[in-house]
């Protein structure tokens, strides 16, 4: 017979949540994908996990006595023993299943020429020397390498963000709109700092000399120190969609309701289906809309929205 109080305390316990990448050659990557799922599923980790011929990357979750086995499984691989994983606490409810999938690159950007991060990426700062950075009045531009809705509700101060959707779209948008900070101290961040290896070392190839990247990125920076530089939520990728960075009494809000226009920073996804477009929205306009992002939206809800 179930005991209610464990299955209660079990639901109520925060998971550990891991996020770690490394750029490494994998041999026969897609069989190693095959097996990786296969142990995932046995210890019963879930989350999202990429593997390519050129590294692995990954975000999962669970009681931390499974985690813990999973680190201890990566780190007995040679390829993965120097890895770093980073770790936080995150509600039972981050990922709902166990994915890991096979793709030709790591980080896909689509570049006329295969840039090796583990030899091109920019130089890491830490999160205390970019405090510095910002505390010296140095000359210097800090580059959000994140998709324009990510940055729309948490980025740094003074921070360029860019129009981007994909990052397969970076190589455009480099030389578009960045080139004229060329001569200049650039430093760029991302999530957990996967994106800017490649983004640097793709900046590096346009000729960018003094190129840098954000050790650890904002996952990091934001545990070290949550309301220094940083402002907002941070968005990631699973169902929590986005994590607060800044302590409560410290909350910054960038970001505005897409229908009343009150500052809100709640992501969900239309409620219509075959739009499914996220947008920030309030509690009040979650009500009056239906979880849609139009009037027309708002008509076609997805059968677990219907409000009675």
């Amino acid at each position: 017979m179930n005991n209610p109080v464990q299955e209660s305390q079990e639901q109520t316990t925060p998971w550990t949540i891991l996020l770690y990448y490394k750029y490494v050659s994998i041999p026969n990557p897609e069989q190693f994908a095959y097996e990786h799922l296969k142990f995932c599923k046995s210890i019963g980790i879930k989350g999202r996990i990429l593997i390519a011929n050129n590294g692995i990357n990954g975000t999962v979750g669970g009681p931390k006595e499974i985690t813990d086995q999973y680190v201890q499984h990566m780190k007995s691989n040679s390829l993965f023993a120097d890895m770093e994983i980073k770790q936080s606490l995150g509600p039972t409810t981050s990922f709902k299943k166990i994915f890991v999938r096979y793709r030709e690159e790591l980080v896909t950007m689509k570049y006329k020429k295969q840039l090796d991060p583990n030899k091109e990426a920019g130089t890491y700062i830490e999160p205390k020397e970019l405090n510095s950075l910002y505390e010296s009045n140095e000359d210097f531009v800090i580059i959000d390498m994140r998709n324009d809705y990510e940055a729309a509700i948490g980025r740094f101060k003074n921070a360029i963000t860019l129009p981007m959707q994909n990052f397969k779209q970076l190589p455009e948008i480099v030389e578009k709109e960045l080139m004229k900070y060329k001569d200049k101290k650039v430093v760029t961040y991302c999530t957990g700092g996967i994106r800017c290896e490649t983004a640097t070392a793709l900046l590096k190839d346009k000729g960018f000399k003094d190129v840098y990247q954000l050790h650890g990125g904002v996952h990091v920076y934001g545990q070290e120190f949550p309301d220094d530089y940083w402002e907002g939520k941070l968005y990631v990728f699973d169902e929590r969609i986005a994590v607060p960075i800044n302590t409560p009494e410290n909350r910054k809000i960038l970001s505005n309701c897409v229908h009343c226009q009150t500052p809100c920073d709640d992501y969900i996804n239309c409620t219509n289906v075959q739009c499914n477009k996220q947008i920030t929205i309030c509690p009040d306009c979650r009500i009056k809309w239906n979880d849609g992002c139009s009037e027309d939206c708002s008509k076609k809800p997805r059968p677990s929205t219907v409000r009675t």
